[in-house]
């Protein structure tokens, strides 16, 4: 059975990995043109991820299937033994049958062993073709898409660190990240970006708290703050306030609603034209 977790494991991280670092991996590959071409309109990003995931989930789906196979050719072969054991009568050093029994038993164990690591198999097949067939008539929606435009700054502050791949200041790792950081004044005022519904408050890990906000097509994450404001289920404006910063960072993130968590896309050129000033803030929030 732990061989079978263990391949659920690997499969499941894959897939989900891949949705999520695609968009930064290819920035090292794209020309200067196609990168501008992917900031004015995401929707090629968002295409080159779902064809990425349904190529994660074709890997997946034939590394269970070798699996099944293998599978069933060892449980045939262990009952075609058990049939013989439970055929066979007892030797003569064995007249009271006990070794017999215990071998009987030994071969049902391992039969129905077999059988549950069998079904686990069969389901986790049953999930990858849903996904693959998820994935595909996703992928049809991307071109009729509508996209987040003119959203508001969460914080009044400078954008210090990008979407897409970056070199980790302590780690030298390359890492890919799904939303930006602005830079702000400590404890700074943090509003909503769009209008929509609170759908999550509390902690999310390695960003502190912070809020999902659900607006429709797309979700928000705010994060690195303090105590939110909000509480789950309110419906708030653009611009309204959400609490404050915890520090000196914000937190952005959006997500089109693609996908079983939705799909990163670039914050930076949904925003408006001209960052908003302090005073802009306060005329917007309640």
């Amino acid at each position: 059975m732990w061989r079978v977790r263990s391949i659920a494991a690997i499969v499941f991280t894959a897939v989900a990995l891949v949705a999520s670092a695609y968009a930064g991996a290819r920035s090292d590959h794209a020309p200067a043109d196609a990168d501008a071409d992917a900031d004015a309109d995401p929707r090629g990003a968002l295409a080159s991820q779902l064809t990425d995931e349904a190529a994660a989930l074709d890997r997946a789906r034939a590394m269970v299937t070798d699996k099944l196979v293998s599978v069933d050719a060892m449980r045939a072969r262990r009952l075609a033994a058990a049939y013989r054991l439970l055929r066979a009568t007892p030797a003569q050093r064995d007249p009271d049958g006990l070794g017999t029994a215990r071998r009987r038993a030994a071969a049902r164990l391992l039969i129905e062993r077999d059988v549950a690591e069998r079904q686990m198999l069969a389901a986790e097949l049953v999930h990858l073709r849903d996904a693959t067939t998820r994935t595909a008539g996703e992928a049809a929606r991307v071109a009729g898409l509508v996209l987040p435009t003119g959203l508001a700054r969460p914080a009044a502050g400078t954008i210090v660190r990008h979407f897409g791949m970056i070199l980790h200041d302590r780690s030298n790792a390359t890492l890919s990240r799904r939303g930006i950081d602005f830079e702000v004044d400590a404890h700074a005022k943090v509003v909503a970006p769009a209008a929509g519904t609170v759908r999550y408050a509390g902690p999310i890990r390695s960003l502190g708290t912070g809020l999902i906000l659900d607006h429709g097509t797309y979700l928000t994450v705010v994060a690195k703050l303090g105590d939110p404001t909000v509480p789950v289920g309110a419906v708030v404006a653009r611009g309204d306030r959400l609490g404050r910063a915890s520090q000196h960072r914000v937190y952005l993130e959006v997500r089109v609603k693609l996908g079983a968590g939705g799909l990163p896309v670039d914050p930076e050129p949904l925003f408006e034209s001209q960052p908003q000033s302090p005073t802009q803030h306060r005329r917007g929030s309640r």
